[in-house]
């Protein structure tokens, strides 16, 4: 029974520091650019408000950029950008910050 009690209190203790640790969603510091659109320390999903084939993106920002070929960062992620990049995408639609 000892075993047991301790062995549930290691794993109680791993799950709780494991969500302690998680990180909170924070905007990227900078200016996203896509498809002339402009947002600046973006966050979450943003749909590209001019859309064209191919999408010009520049990531301006500190943050990792996920490209999709929906409007709603949820369809095929078709690329990635890291911080300072810029180029052309085809079927880009949405970009998505986490």
């Amino acid at each position: 029974m000892r075993r047991l009690a301790t062995t549930l209190g290691v794993l109680g203790s791993s799950v709780a520091l494991t969500l302690g640790l998680a990180q909170s969603a924070s905007a990227a510091n900078g200016v996203l650019m896509f498809n002339g659109g402009r947002w600046e320390n973006p966050t979450g999903c943003h749909a590209s408000n001019w859309p064209g084939d191919p999408a010009v993106i520049v990531n301006a920002t500190d943050g990792i950029a996920f490209v999709y070929s929906d409007l709603y960062c949820k369809g095929d992620l078709v690329d990635v950008l890291l911080p300072t990049q810029a180029r052309s995408v085809r079927h880009a639609w949405s970009v998505a910050f986490y």
